[in-house]
């Protein structure tokens, strides 16, 4: 889409403060813990673009709420699983021995978004140490939700999607759909827990130095999966629509949504 489709498809542009009431207007509370995923564009023309956004959603949640985000990023894996497109073999030794190790705080995203590659880098932000799938977070308690965000657990039971479900979190979807909604993939190793595991590796520090480090995590399903979970949520009435914008989010507590989607895919097989 082009600045020019932008603009046509947008009757006035949103602002910091009427992005913040359509929020609040959404359910969205002080004091909230929430895990936000976002499409920029699909919002219409917003004054101040990602960086009003994320201060409408720290304005409503206040000093004493968090919003988190996530910040993956997929290209630090083994250069030989690459896919879309994959790589030539001869590259694969100079690709692994070369890559940057991960770092939080100069790390990009990769296919997050505009908003959430400024909010990694956003005054006070935390970043987990995962090389492939961190979460960012402002607020309180973003050390704790953060911390110890273990290789082997990118987003199960011990990962920052779980902490943030024992936290009563919120799920919003701004703009995007259920297809990208990461506490699913939570969801998904309680449904399925005996998955076999797959293997990977990464670039990291370790004991100060740079390695490539083997590792392996369960394996997870493509998120188009969800779509159909998300669907029945919005069909039951669990969550919530409202104007966002040009356009619209979805608001559903975190546990209602992993708990609607045991119940979706229970008795079910792995879906291909």
């Amino acid at each position: 889409m082009t600045e020019a489709d932008l603009l046509a498809r947008t009757p006035f542009p949103a602002t910091r403060d009427s992005l913040a009431a359509q929020l609040r207007e959404g359910g969205l509370r002080p004091g909230a813990t929430v895990l936000v995923h976002t499409s920029l564009r699909a919002l219409g023309w917003i004054a101040g673009g990602p960086v009003a956004l994320i201060q409408a959603l720290l304005d409503c949640v206040g000093s004493d709420g968090l919003v988190a985000m996530p910040a993956h990023s997929s290209d630090l894996t083994d250069p030989a699983q690459w896919q879309a497109p994959p790589v030539p073999d001869a590259w694969l030794d100079t690709l692994r021995e070369h890559m940057p190790a991960y770092d939080p705080a100069i790390t990009p995203t990769r296919g997050m978004g505009a908003v959430a590659e400024l909010f990694r880098t956003w005054p006070g932000a935390v970043r987990s140490l995962h090389p492939t799938c961190s979460f960012a977070a402002v607020g309180a308690g973003a050390d704790a939700l953060t911390a110890n965000h273990r290789l082997d657990d990118p987003l199960g039971e011990t990962s920052p999607l779980a902490r943030l479900l024992r936290a009563d979190a919120e799920i919003l979807l701004l703009g995007v759909g259920f297809d990208v909604c990461t506490m699913l993939h939570l969801a998904e190793q309680r449904a399925w827990p005996t998955r076999p595991r797959q293997p990977e590796a990464s670039p990291i520090i370790e004991h100060g130095r740079r390695v490539w480090k083997h590792y392996d995590q369960p394996a997870l399903l493509d998120s188009d999966h969800f779509l159909p979970v998300g669907q029945s949520l919005i069909d039951a009435g669990l969550a919530r629509r409202f104007a966002l914008g040009a356009g619209h989010g979805l608001r559903v507590p975190a546990r209602v949504a992993v708990e609607h989607a045991l119940r979706y895919w229970h008795g079910k097989p792995v879906p291909d």
